[in-house]
């Protein structure tokens, strides 16, 4: 009898784990999206919510319990579509978000608690496109109006009149040489100690860069997505363009993502009708676009999972072609929207610390257990 009920005891315990559902749909608040994702040492998942614009909310995720925090007189709400996670496990959003003076905010999340870092500068356009880490202490913002850095609590503000192309910052990426590349919507500078310069002429670059990437070798990619001039990658010592007539199946680049087997794909999402997945093996690029590859042609966003698989999902919605695309042991397969996760038009992914993944789309946001949701299709 005893040990019928140590036997019961323990199927109870499981019975939690056991039957805890392959898909979950996180409501928010309607008209809003998820942008951007983050999370804390507490295993807590912090969500920047936007409409695109102006409006959104900061949330949290925790105990299965989702918390809208923003929206008082402390934590105002706004576009939280930007964020960063710095070395003390500290999370920083960016996005559209101002106080009541209409002096621009960055919200910083320590301990579970959420407060506000006021910007110094008055700001012509608040809106903060990108948020990097440089040196491991500074803080590097991508604005409208110029870039931002905070080393330690001291602000400097940098634009046009010290040496970058344009004051609309685009990305912030330093590599591992030291060099941190800057892209603006009318060219692309790097700085060295803080010392800003331009592209020589002659390099072989394209004009404005949306996204950088460091893949594993050390070489940087630079890629736009709101125009067709290629992909470029610096491997230390000079630029090279890679486009159409390489193999590329589009030259815009909305995404940059390496797989377990050192492959680099190239998603892009130009257009309803133009865009796909470009593969780099380290020789040579074979493009894909096909209905038989991918469930549509638009991508802009791509991870892999635990197992080495390569999710890819896109944003716009296409003439033809809905779904997730999954890539696994050089096959194709379509995970199909459908009643339980019609997630189609998909902005991001997320992979949190429990390998659950997180879908975040036009159509909702979504966690998903990856091994199931691949089984059951």
């Amino acid at each position: 009898m005893r040990n019928r009920h140590i036997k019961i005891l323990f199927v109870l315990l499981l019975w939690p784990l056991s039957t805890f559902p392959q898909i979950q749909r996180i409501e928010i608040p309607k008209n809003l999206l998820a942008f951007t994702f983050q999370q804390d040492s507490d295993g807590c998942v912090w969500i920047g919510l936007s409409d695109g614009d102006s409006s959104g909310s900061l949330a949290s995720y925790h105990n299965d319990t989702l918390k809208i925090v923003s929206g008082n007189e402390s934590l105002p709400n706004g576009s939280y579509h930007s964020s960063l996670k710095l070395t003390d496990g500290s999370l920083m959003f960016g996005g559209n978000i101002t106080n009541k003076q209409g002096k621009s905010l960055l919200i910083w999340v320590s301990n579970g608690q959420a407060d506000t870092l006021q910007i110094p500068f008055a700001l012509v356009n608040p809106f903060v496109n990108c948020i990097s880490l440089v040196n491991r202490r500074e803080i590097w913002i991508g604005t409208a109006s110029g870039l931002l850095v905070n080393n330690r609590g001291q602000w400097s503000r940098y634009t046009v009149n010290h040496g970058l192309p344009d004051n609309f910052i685009t990305a912030i990426h330093q590599d591992f040489r030291g060099i941190v590349w800057i892209g603006t919507e009318r060219g692309i500078a790097y700085s060295i100690e803080n010392q800003f310069r331009r592209i020589e002429q002659g390099s072989r670059i394209i004009g404005s860069a949306t996204t950088f990437y460091s893949d594993n070798r050390g070489y940087v990619w630079a890629g736009s997505r709101f125009s067709s001039d290629g992909v470029s990658v610096y491997n230390g010592e000079v630029w090279e363009t890679f486009s159409g007539r390489h193999g590329l199946v589009d030259n815009s680049a909305s995404v940059f993502h390496q797989d377990s087997n050192g492959r680099l794909w190239v998603g892009s999402c130009y257009n309803r009708s133009r865009g796909g997945v470009s593969v780099f093996d380290g020789q040579k690029w074979v493009g894909y676009t096909s209905a038989k590859n991918l469930a549509k042609p638009c991508v802009d966003a791509i991870i892999s999972d635990s197992k080495g698989r390569v999710w890819i999902g896109g944003s716009l919605s296409p003439r033809k072609g809905k779904g997730i695309t999954v890539f696994e042991n050089d096959n194709w397969q379509t995970i199909a929207n459908n009643r339980e996760m019609p997630a189609e038009r998909v902005i991001a992914f997320f992979f949190d610390s429990y390998e659950r993944l997180w879908i975040s789309s036009f159509e909702g946001l979504f966690i998903v257990d990856p091994d199931k949701l691949v089984s059951k299709e």
